[in-house]
C-alpha cells in the first residue's frame, strides 16, 4: 500500500507550507481581535430564514417512532438529559452548562481564551460540551410538531434562552473551540426551522436567537481550526457549520459566504477520505460523524438550490457504501479506533437507545443514517421514502449488506470475509491524519469476529479521553485488541504524559491486505506490520474463514527469544466455560448464544489464561468482559496457529 497523507505538499514543499501556516495564524489573530470589538457593540445585520431542511409528513410516522421522540422530549423538559454513556442525569430545567456533572468539577465563567479545557483533575470537558451542543433541541421541536402541544415549544424556548443568556460570547468553556460552536449552531438552525413560523409575541426570542447565530458564525470564522499542515474532523465541522449558518442567515455577504464554505466542504471530502470511501482517521466512530457532516451539508446545499458537484456526491456515496459493507444486516458497526458518540443531529437510532439498559446500547447503530443516505443519494442498499421522512425518525432501516465472500477496502486497510454464518473483519489501517494517529488505536492485524448477530471477538472501544490518561492509553493499547503483543510493547509507541492523549507513534507501517483462497470454501486474508522492527521483528497474520472455522496464523520473522502474547477480547455475551491451560497446544470452550472451541498451537510451550477485561460500546461507560490471553516465550522465527470452531 502506498503511504497516504492528507497533505503530501508538506513533504514536498515544507518551507512554503510552514510560511503559509504562520501567515494563517496571523490572520486568525486579527480576526479574533476584531470579533472582540464586534461583540461589544451587539450589531446583528442578518435575519433568520428557514430553508425547509425537513420534509414533515406526520401521517407516516410510526407509533414506535412517535413514542421514542415524545419520551426523549419529555425527559428533556423534566430536566433529564440522555447523553452518551452516562445515563440520564437529572440536571434540572436550567442545567449548569459549565459543569462536568460526573466529576462535579466546573469551569468558571471567564474569558474562554484563558481557560484550560483539559485539566487532568478527573474532569472531562466533553461532558459540558456535549450538553451545550444542544442536539436535544430539534428532538423537542419535533415533539411539538407531532403533538401541537405548546409545552414543547415554550419549554424549549426557555431552555435555549437560558443557554444564550448564561453563555455570553467568548465567555466560559462552551466558547473554547470552533467545533463546538459549529455543531451547536447547526442544532439551533434546525430547531428554528422546525419551529417556524413565529408569532409577533415570539419576535424578541427570534431576535435573540438570530443574534446568537450571528455570533456563532463570527466566532467560528475567527477561531477556525484550519491548518496548512494537518486537518481533521474539527476543521470539517467548522466549514459544515458555516455553510449551514450562511444558508439560514439572510443579509449582506451571506450568499458569498454560503458559496465559499460549500466549496470548502466539497474540497475537503477528497482530502479527508480515501478513494474507497473510508475516513482517513482510522476510526469507525469518526467515519460515522464525518459521513453525517458531509450528508448534512449535501442536504443544506440541495435545499438552497446549489448544484452538487459530481465528485462530492460520488465520494459521499462511497462513504455510505463503506458503512453498509462493514455494518452488515444488523446495522451495527464494529468499534475500531476512537468513538465518542459524535453526531450532527440525533436520529432515531440514537434517541431510541436512551431507554435501553447499558448492555443493550451500542453507539454505532447506523441503520437509520445509512437508510437516509441511500434514499437521498439513490444508493439502493437500504431505505425507502418512509425511512427518509424526518431523516431517520420513521422506523429503523435494515441494511442489505453485501453477500460477497470477501469485501476489501484497500485504501482504508480493512477487509471483511464472510461465510454462511460468520464474519471476520481484518484491520490493517494506516495511522489516521497523516500518521499522527489522533484517533487511531494500536490495532494492526486485529480481527473482529462475528457469529450470527453477536461479536465473539470484539474491539475495546473508547471509554473516555481526558478524564483518565491511564484508561485512555489502556483502551488504545495493543493489549486491548485482538492481535499479538511482543515483549509487552505497543505496536505504535504511545507517548507518556497527559499532553499526548491524542498522539501516538507511526512505527507500525502496514502492508496492503492480500486476498486469496477458494471463494466457495475458504476466504484468505493476509497482511503484515513493522511496529516491532525496533526489535528486528515483522509480524504477519493470515486469516482463513470457512463455513465452520476461523484460522489465524501469526508468523514472526527475526531472531532471539521474545515473549509473544496473543489476546482475544470476548464480547460481554460470551464466557469461557473450560480450558486446557499449558502445553504446545492449549484450548478453551467459549459459550454464549452458540458453542465454540478455541485451540492454539505452537512449537514452544503455551500458557492460556482468562483475564477480566472491559469494553466500551458508548463513550463514558463500560461493560465487564473477558480476555483470552495466550503467552509463549519463543525463539524467532516462530509461528502460532489459533483455530476457532463452532457447531
Amino acid at each position: 500500500m502506498k503511504p497516504r497523507t492528507l497533505y503530501r505538499h508538506l513533504r514536498e514543499k515544507p518551507v512554503v507550507t510552514l510560511v503559509g501556516e504562520a501567515t494563517w495564524r496571523g490572520i486568525k489573530t486579527i480576526r479574533q481581535w476584531r470579533l472582540r470589538n464586534v461583540s461589544r457593540n451587539g450589531d446583528c445585520p442578518v435575519r433568520f430564514r428557514p430553508i425547509g431542511y425537513y420534509r414533515c409528513q406526520r401521517e407516516l410516522v410510526s407509533e414506535q417512532s412517535r413514542q421514542s421522540i415524545l419520551g426523549y422530549a419529555d425527559a428533556i423538559l423534566s430536566g433529564e438529559y440522555p447523553l452518551m454513556g452516562y445515563g440520564s442525569p437529572s440536571l434540572g430545567v436550567n442545567p449548569d452548562w459549565h459543569c462536568d456533572w460526573v466529576s462535579g468539577k466546573r469551569w468558571p465563567l471567564e474569558a474562554s481564551r484563558n481557560l484550560l479545557i483539559v485539566r487532568h483533575d478527573g474532569s472531562d470537558v466533553k461532558v459540558p460540551w456535549e450538553l451545550s451542543r444542544l442536539q436535544f433541541a430539534p428532538v423537542v421541536a419535533k415533539a411539538h410538531l407531532l403533538t401541537g402541544d405548546n409545552k414543547y415549544r415554550t419549554g424549549l424556548q426557555c431552555l435555549l434562552t437560558d443557554w444564550t443568556v448564561r453563555n455570553p460570547l467568548e465567555m466560559g468553556v462552551n466558547w473554547t473551540i470552533a467545533m463546538e460552536a459549529a455543531l451547536r449552531g447547526i442544532s439551533l438552525c434546525l430547531t428554528m426551522d422546525l419551529l417556524w413560523p413565529f408569532t409577533s409575541e415570539e419576535q424578541p426570542w427570534l431576535d435573540l436567537l438570530t443574534r446568537s447565530l450571528w455570533q456563532h458564525l463570527r466566532f467560528i470564522e475567527a477561531h477556525s481550526e484550519f491548518s496548512h499542515v494537518l486537518r481533521s474532523n474539527h476543521y470539517l465541522s467548522n466549514i459544515v457549520g458555516l455553510t449551514t449558518l450562511s444558508a439560514y442567515l439572510h443579509g449582506p455577504g451571506m450568499s458569498h459566504r454560503l458559496e465559499k464554505y460549500a466549496r470548502a466542504v466539497d474540497r475537503e471530502i477528497l482530502l479527508q477520505t480515501y478513494p474507497d470511501g473510508g475516513d482517513c482517521e482510522a476510526s469507525t466512530g469518526y467515519h460515522v460523524l464525518v459521513a453525517q457532516m458531509f450528508l448534512h451539508s449535501f442536504l443544506v446545499q440541495q435545499r438552497c438550490g446549489r448544484a452538487i458537484g459530481r465528485e462530492f456526491e460520488t465520494r459521499l456515496g462511497l462513504m455510505f457504501q463503506w458503512l453498509s459493507v462493514l455494518a452488515g444486516n444488523e446495522g451495527k458497526l464494529p468499534h475500531i479506533g476512537d468513538c465518542d458518540n459524535g453526531r450532527v443531529e440525533l436520529l432515531l437510532d440514537d434517541i431510541s437507545q436512551s431507554v435501553l439498559s447499558s448492555c443493550a446500547r451500542h453507539s454505532l447503530r447506523v441503520g437509520g443514517l445509512s437508510g437516509l443516505a441511500s434514499y437521498l443519494l439513490k444508493l439502493g442498499f437500504g431505505g425507502d421514502r418512509a425511512d427518509a421522512v424526518w431523516f431517520g425518525y420513521v422506523g429503523g432501516s435494515t441494511l442489505r449488506s453485501e453477500d460477497k465472500p470477501i469485501s476489501l477496502m484497500p485504501d482504508s486497510g480493512v477487509a471483511i470475509a464472510r461465510s454462511r454464518e460468520a464474519v471476520a473483519v481484518f484491520c490493517a489501517m494506516p495511522n489516521g491524519i497523516g500518521g499522527k494517529g489522533s484517533h487511531t488505536h494500536c490495532d494492526k492485524l486485529s480481527v473482529i469476529f462475528r457469529l450470527g448477530a453477536d461479536e465473539v471477538f470484539c474491539d475495546s472501544g473508547s471509554r473516555g479521553y481526558t478524564r483518565s490518561a491511564e484508561l485512555r492509553n489502556l483502551y488504545r493499547s495493543t493489549k486491548a485488541h485482538n492481535t499479538l503483543v511482543v515483549d509487552d510493547a505497543d505496536q505504535n509507541i504511545i507517548p507518556s504524559g497527559h499532553q499526548c492523549l491524542f498522539q501516538c507513534g507511526n512505527e507500525a507501517a502496514v502492508s496492503a491486505i492480500e486476498v486469496s483462497g477458494d471463494a466457495e470454501e475458504t476466504r484468505v486474508l493476509r497482511a503484515s506490520h513493522r511496529g516491532y522492527s525496533r526489535f528486528g521483528i515483522e509480524h504477519q497474520r493470515t486469516v482463513h474463514l470457512s463455513e465452520t472455522a476461523l484460522l489465524l496464523i501469526d508468523e514472526l520473522s527475526g531472531t532471539g527469544e521474545h515473549m509473544l502474547d496473543l489476546r482475544f477480547l470476548l464480547g460481554p455475551e460470551w464466557h469461557v466455560s473450560s480450558e486446557t491451560g499449558t502445553g504446545q497446544a492449549v484450548s478453551c470452550v467459549i459459550d454464549g448464544s452458540r458453542h465454540l472451541t478455541l485451540r492454539c498451537e505452537a512449537e514452544s510451550s503455551l500458557t492460556l489464561r482468562v483475564l477480566p477485561a472491559e469494553i466500551s460500546r458508548e463513550y463514558g461507560s463500560y461493560l465487564p468482559a473477558s480476555c483470552i490471553q495466550i503467552q509463549t516465550m519463543a525463539s524467532l522465527p516462530a509461528s502460532v496457529q489459533t483455530r476457532v470452531r463452532w457447531d
